[in-house]
């Protein structure tokens, strides 16, 4: 467990190098990262390359002992390379040009942009690949960020040609699977096959983009495979000349959410993960179960510890500033990423920058440069990591429950989105949210993971799956594995058309159940009772007919009254449950205490409402951590003696917690 920080030492007058290496050292910053805007730096002309000023960065850090990621400068290509090579451009999906000014402006797809980052990334990983300060590389900068992962432009429709051409054979087989037969848009060969920018019936006031479902959702295949195909291309070639690990930063799953990526595929390309953690900014406020969220998904991605990359440690925006971190909350998002699987947490950034786009984005320090409250917080939690270290290694939480997420799913449900409100990502948080709330750690899964060691999967919403993927969801169930299935599940095929079969399509079978209809919740509610109490639907209601499944809810209102919504049904040796509605938070976290009472998951301890409570695990010890997300004193009620491994405190009976406060207990005996 450690602390580090983003740094631009090239923003910065070389007589402050010093000064801030000091500064880092004596709040135990670790780490820095560097370097993943400076491509005008080491390459200020075509055919001109400029090394000297990385020379002296990395020999500085050395000397003062302190390690670095270096970053492959790719999100910002120099003016002089799109002056020359317009080529490298993306397009937006109208088919204009994302013009030089901002960042990340360039086309996955062009052959241009491929030869020119291979060039740079080579010379700099044969350079500095041995350097002792370079401790890891980091890949590009928010690869996918602000809708740059799927560009229409002519270069990208000439790949996606080929990519369809490679997939399908020929382009019969290409109209068969699409239905091309429909609006009359049969294709002759696969030269006349047309990206998805907006037609006629694109309309983003209604969210509706009209072109063929299939068509999109393999488009979107199609562009996250070229963004994963360009980190792969920089991290074989910084293998070549190294053997530090490599990551990429990644985004969360909601406020920066649809990079467009599927993180799994591009999770394979890294050593590790890492990701960009900005809780309370100007684009929005995160709440802290939707941020442990983020956190189980990027502890999932590899099945290991993971990095924090860009950590918030000021007020932040480009345009506007979000608030300043409350004292206390920098410590408190610090461990709240550690207790979830984070070995590194680097904070973005030292010190806020006096010029550029990015002058509102407060770091540790202010424009002035001078320690503050902030700095003096995170110095804190720098000795603390120490301290901990002496007793903890590698922490990570053990989860016996895991949902399902599925970037199929979750780009169809973006094309088609069923009913008003619908969104697969926070459908999802709505079954993570109570577990978050018990103290029960949760894992996330593909739908072709092995899933054998969970007491407990859930796939809300698992829209598209292949006959393998359902196989494997059934031997888990056939193997005495309990699953919940919800509606809008199994009911399109791989090519994103609608199954023949009747709802639930590929897992009627699974689920025991065939659904009469469906009724969207479209400026409407509907009740219901059962298992989960009363409960009122927002978004869907399924008209469940059980089978061989056995009724847990029924209906209390409209035509459907008393017809079911959630069923259990045997499978094998286990157990899987359908719900055909969505329910609202009390209901839902109703639900999971069955499900967990039913299938022996017990919560860690007494759930107090703003206290996200985790435990993890090192090998050899189990802490737990104690976390405040509330704005006055908790007081925690505990089940056994605990030492606190912050204070060497001995809590019994209850641990008490100021505003923002956080304990790391460890288990001395129990009562």
């Amino acid at each position: 467990m450690r602390i580090g920080v983003d740094y631009y030492p090239e923003h910065w007058e070389k007589e402050r190098w010093k000064t801030d290496a000091e500064l880092m050292a004596k709040a135990n910053i670790k780490v820095v990262r560097i370097g993943e805007f400076a491509w005008s730096l080491y390459q200020p002309e075509e055919n001109r390359f400029c090394f000297e000023w990385m020379d002296e960065i990395l020999d500085f850090f050395r000397d003062h002992q302190i390690s670095v990621v270096l970053c492959t400068p790719s999100a910002t290509p120099p003016k002089w390379m799109t002056d020359k090579y317009p080529d490298i451009f993306q397009d937006d999906i109208h088919g204009n040009p994302k013009i030089f000014g901002t960042r990340k402006h360039y086309c996955f797809n062009s052959k241009t942009y491929h030869a020119f980052t291979r060039e740079l990334v080579t010379k700099i990983a044969e350079r500095y690949g041995r350097h002792p300060a370079v401790e890891a590389w980091q890949i590009d900068n928010e690869l996918g960020w602000a809708n740059t992962t799927r560009c229409y432009c002519e270069k990208c429709r000439a790949e996606f040609q080929q990519w369809l051409k490679k997939k399908y054979g020929t382009i019969e087989e290409l109209n068969r699977r699409y239905g091309t037969v429909f609006w009359s848009q049969i294709y002759n060969s696969f030269e006349e096959v047309i990206i998805p920018r907006a037609g006629a019936c694109y309309d983003t006031c209604h969210d509706t983009q009209g072109q063929n479902p299939a068509l999109l959702l393999d488009y979107y295949r199609f562009s996250s495979d070229s963004v994963i195909r360009f980190a792969k291309e920089s991290a074989e070639i910084i293998r070549r000349y190294s053997d530090r690990p490599v990551t990429s930063n990644l985004l969360d799953a909601a406020v920066n959410s649809g990079t467009g990526i599927d993180y799994f595929k591009l999770s394979e390309q890294l050593d590790f993960v890492s990701w960009d953690n900005y809780i309370e900014f100007q684009w929005g406020i995160a709440q802290a179960a939707t941020v442990s969220r983020d956190h189980a998904l990027l502890r999932s991605y590899k099945k290991q510890p993971f990095w924090v990359m860009e950590q918030q440690s000021g007020p932040c925006g480009w345009s506007k500033m979000g608030p300043a971190p409350t004292p206390g909350k920098l410590r408190l998002w610090t461990y709240q990423a550690v207790a979830n699987g984070a070995d590194t947490v680097v904070y973005f950034r030292w010190r806020a920058c006096p010029f550029g786009t990015e002058q509102y984005w407060h770091g540790i320090l202010d424009h002035d440069g001078k320690p503050n409250r902030r700095y003096e917080e995170i110095a804190q939690v720098g000795s603390e990591m120490e301290r901990l270290n002496r007793v903890f290694g590698t922490l990570k939480p053990q989860a016996k429950i895991a949902i399902v997420k599925s970037f199929d799913s979750e780009w169809s449900h973006s094309i088609h989105k069923h009913v008003e409100n619908f969104q697969y990502d926070s459908f999802l948080l709505d079954f993570y949210r109570p577990f978050y709330q018990m103290g029960l750690s949760v894992d996330f899964v593909t739908p072709h993971d092995d899933i054998s060691s969970y007491a407990l999967v859930l796939a809300p919403a698992l829209l598209i799956v292949t006959e393998e993927e359902k196989e494997n969801l059934e031997r888990y169930v056939r193997g005495g594995g309990t699953l919940l299935l919800t509606f809008r599940s199994g009911i399109r095929d791989e090519d994103n058309n609608m199954r023949k079969e009747t709802v639930p399509g590929a897992f009627s079978e699974l689920a025991g159940v065939r659904v009469k209809e469906y009724d969207p919740q479209f400026q409407k509610e509907t009740g219901s009772s059962g298992v989960f109490g009363k409960a009122q639907s927002k978004l869907w209601c399924d008209v469940v007919e059980p089978v061989s499944a056995e009724t847990l809810g029924v209906y209390t209102q409209d035509y459907y009254s008393g017809e079911s919504c959630l069923t259990v049904n045997a499978f094998g040796k286990g157990t899987v449950y359908y719900l055909g509605c969505d329910l609202d938070g009390d209901a839902m976290n109703r639900l999971m205490k069955y499900l967990c009472t039913r299938h022996g998951l017990s919560p860690v301890t007494y759930p107090i409402e703003g206290v996200e409570q985790v435990e993890a695990q090192d090998g050899e010890h189990t802490a737990l951590f104690v976390m405040n997300h509330n704005p006055y004193p908790a007081v925690v009620p505990l089940d056994r003696i605990y030492e606190n491994a912050l204070t060497n405190d001995e809590e019994k009976d209850t641990v008490t917690l100021k505003p923002y406060d956080v304990a790391v207990l460890i288990w001395k005996k129990s009562f």
